[in-house]
C-alpha cells in the first residue's frame, strides 16, 4: 500500500518538478556551481512569513528548498495526521530533489525529450485540476431532484423499497413426491419436520425456512413460477405443487409478505441527488471537452495517416 502511495506521490510531484526545467535558463538564479535553482508548488522556498505558521510548517528543508505540511497534504490527503506517513513522505520528498539536482548537473533536464514529456504532464496536472473545478462546481437544484422522482418512480427499481418473502418449503425431484409431501401437511404433519425428511434442496437441515428474502432473490432461486404462486399466496396458505428450476417441484407455506412500496420522496431525495451528481459531473467535464474541440475545429489540423486511420470499415477506398 505503502508503494502505491509512493507511486502516486512521485507521478504528482513529477509532474510539477520537471516541469520547471521548461523555463529559459537565464530566468533561474545560479548557485555557486552554476546550476538553476528550482521552484515549484512543493520544492521552492516557502514565503516570508510562513516558516512555522499553522499548515506552513516545515517539514524538511534542503537548502532554500522546504516541504511544509500543507504541501505534503498535498502530495497525500491525510499524511499530516499521521507521524509514520509524514516521515517517509519527507525521505522521499529529501531523496527526490537529491536526484532531480542531478538530473539538471547532466543536462537531463535540457534534453529535447524530457524537456516535451515535462511539458506535457506539467499540461496533465492542470486538466486534472481543471476537471476537478469543472466536476466540483455542479449542484444539484430541489427542483431537479423532484422532476426525476415524479417522472422515474414508477419505473426505477431504485425508488421503491423491496419487497421481501418469508415462506417454508419442500423441494422434491418428481411432481409425485411434491404431492405426496402435500398431502402430509394437509393431514397435519410439520411442514419444516417434513422438509428435514423429504426436501433435496441445501436449506433442508433447517426445516426449509426461508426468512425474508427479497422478491429478486427469490425468483432468481425458485424461479418464475413459484414466485408468482408464492407471491399471490396469503399468510399460512400451502401452495403447490409447483415446477421450480432444474426440473424440481416445490411444495410451500407462506409465512409472511412484505409488497415492494415506492419510497416517499423524502427518504428517497438525497439518493437521487447522488446519482443525479455522480452522472452530471461526469457530463460537465465531457461537454466543455466537446464544445472546445467544435470551437476549435478549424484550428486542429490531422496528417493524411491519420485521417485515414480515422475512416470507418467498408469505406469507399475498401470498396475500391
Amino acid at each position: 500500500m505503502f508503494y502505491k502511495t509512493i507511486f502516486r506521490i512521485s507521478l504528482c510531484v513529477l509532474l510539477l518538478t520537471i516541469a520547471s526545467c521548461l523555463e529559459p535558463e537565464t530566468t533561474a538564479p545560479k548557485s555557486a556551481a552554476g546550476v538553476g535553482e528550482v521552484e515549484t508548488a512543493l520544492a521552492g522556498p516557502v514565503p516570508e512569513g510562513e516558516e512555522v505558521v499553522g499548515d506552513a510548517e516545515v517539514i524538511v528543508s534542503l537548502g532554500d528548498k522546504k516541504l511544509t505540511r500543507q504541501r505534503a497534504e498535498w502530495m497525500q490527503p491525510g499524511a499530516g495526521k499521521d507521524d509514520n506517513m509524514m516521515t517517509r513522505l519527507a525521505d522521499w520528498w529529501v531523496e527526490n530533489e537529491l536526484l532531480y539536482e542531478e538530473a539538471e548537473r547532466r543536462g537531463i533536464t535540457r534534453e529535447p525529450k524530457a524537456k516535451f514529456i515535462a511539458e506535457l504532464m506539467k499540461k496533465k496536472t492542470f486538466v486534472a485540476e481543471l476537471g476537478a473545478h469543472v466536476r466540483d462546481a455542479v449542484k444539484i437544484s430541489d427542483e431537479k431532484i423532484l422532476a426525476y422522482y415524479e417522472e422515474n418512480r414508477q419505473t426505477d427499481s431504485r425508488l421503491e423499497e423491496p419487497g421481501h418473502l418469508s415462506f417454508s418449503h419442500i423441494r422434491t425431484n418428481t411432481l409425485e413426491e411434491a404431492q405426496a409431501a402435500l398431502e402430509r401437511m394437509k393431514a397435519g404433519e410439520d411442514i419444516n419436520e417434513l422438509a428435514k425428511e423429504l426436501s433435496i434442496y441445501r436449506d433442508a437441515k433447517r426445516g426449509g425456512a426461508v426468512r425474508k428474502y427479497r422478491y429478486n432473490v427469490v425468483k432468481r432461486r425458485f424461479g418464475d413460477e413459484f414466485f408468482e404462486v408464492i407471491t399471490a399466496a396469503k399468510a399460512g396458505e400451502l401452495i403447490g405443487p409447483v415446477k421450480s428450476k432444474k426440473d424440481s417441484y416445490e411444495v410451500a407455506r407462506l409465512e409472511d409478505k412484505t409488497e415492494p412500496r415506492i419510497l416517499p420522496f423524502e427518504k428517497a431525495k438525497e439518493q437521487i441527488r447522488s446519482r443525479l451528481w455522480r452522472t452530471e459531473r461526469e457530463n460537465a467535464f465531457g461537454s466543455l471537452l466537446e464544445s472546445l474541440k467544435q470551437a476549435s475545429a478549424d484550428r486542429i489540423v490531422k496528417s493524411p495517416r491519420i485521417i485515414q486511420e480515422d475512416k470507418p470499415a467498408g469505406g469507399e477506398s475498401d470498396r475500391r
